[in-house]
């Protein structure tokens, strides 16, 4: 009796575990469809609510990032894109995204540090070519700028 017991608390486990690896996808699946209706605000409460299932889901930490970039909290999302470098397979995605956020402060050398960290990884992750690419662009165009600044100072 006591294997029988045993065999159906086993049971139970899986059936809970898969549970909630199905509700999880469900919401990783919601949250990216409010996204792209522009419904951020309930795209966050889904991602939310999927953290509280999986915190260590590389899905829903890049998600739970962008929704913070996109609100302009760059620290909490470099927080997320961080954790997300611990759990993810695909780390070059992770750096691409803190490149990103790097960029969009204006941190060129970091964001250019960042690409390249993903392009090390995967050379052939074309996102990260093009944060790299337009990050050294406008660094180029700073240094140019300030060349002219200081042509017309002295």
């Amino acid at each position: 009796m006591p294997n029988e017991l045993q065999y159906l608390q086993k049971i139970t486990e899986f059936l809970r575990r898969a549970n909630a690896k199905v509700k999880l996808v469900t919401l990783i699946k919601k949250a990216k469809q409010e996204y792209d209706r522009y419904d951020y605000k309930s795209g966050l409460e889904t991602l939310e609510e999927a953290y509280k299932i999986d915190p260590e889901n590389p899905a829903v930490l890049r998600g739970l990032g962008c929704m913070r970039q996109f609100r302009k909290e760059y620290d909490k999302a470099l927080e997320y894109f961080t954790k997300a470098l611990e759990f993810s397979d695909s780390k070059e995605i992770e750096y691409t995204l803190i490149g990103m956020v790097y960029y969009l402060e204006d941190k060129l050398d970091d964001a250019v540090e960042n690409f390249n960290r993903a392009i090390d990884i995967n050379e052939n992750y074309t996102q990260a070519y093009e944060g790299r690419n337009q990050a050294m662009l406008e660094n180029h165009v700073k240094i140019l700028d300030l060349q002219e600044s200081l042509k017309k100072y002295f």
